[in-house]
């Protein structure tokens, strides 16, 4: 008997708790209000003629396209000690090539290495200077007369 009035009790007790807590929660939920949202409007077509395009994109629609990009700059040494400067027997030639574009520099690259050729350049303002050693003055000038052939004029001279 007292067994069933501790369990009465208990579940007098855990009703009274649940429609409290049942009542709280619905009087929580009537107080909180939901912030109305308007739907994502697309811009009109006529809009558009009023977005301003930044700065860096009008930059970069108006340069010209490169049909390539080198991957970073290549520089080679070679170091000459004095026992093998002596039994050089290479003549160096300057060749000037003038003003060029990137293409016609890679095409100077490649023939002259298709060609075991060894060269190298610097640049006087707007003008490149090719430095090539070799041992035969005629090779390399049959050598530069195939780089006529992509529109590059030069002038060899004697260093």
């Amino acid at each position: 008997m007292q067994i069933r009035l501790l369990i009465g009790i208990f579940s007098i007790f855990t009703c009274i708790l649940l429609f409290v807590l049942i009542r709280n929660y619905i009087g929580a939920m009537n107080i909180y209000e939901l912030p109305e949202i308007s739907p994502y409007e697309l811009a009109k077509p006529s809009d558009l003629d009023h977005i301003a395009l930044p700065d860096w994109l009008d930059r970069l629609s108006g340069q010209n396209e490169r049909e390539f990009i080198y991957p970073a700059s290549e520089l080679q040494v070679k170091l000459l000690y004095a026992n093998n400067a002596k039994n050089n027997t290479k003549e160096v030639f300057r060749v000037s090539v003038g003003v060029i574009n990137d293409y016609q520099f890679f095409c100077i690259n490649q023939v002259f290495g298709a060609h075991n050729i060894e060269y190298s350049y610097y640049k006087i303002g707007e003008n490149i200077w090719l430095v090539v050693a070799i041992e035969d003055e005629n090779y390399l000038r049959s050598v530069l007369e195939k780089l006529k052939h992509y529109a590059i004029n030069y002038t060899l001279s004697k260093a």
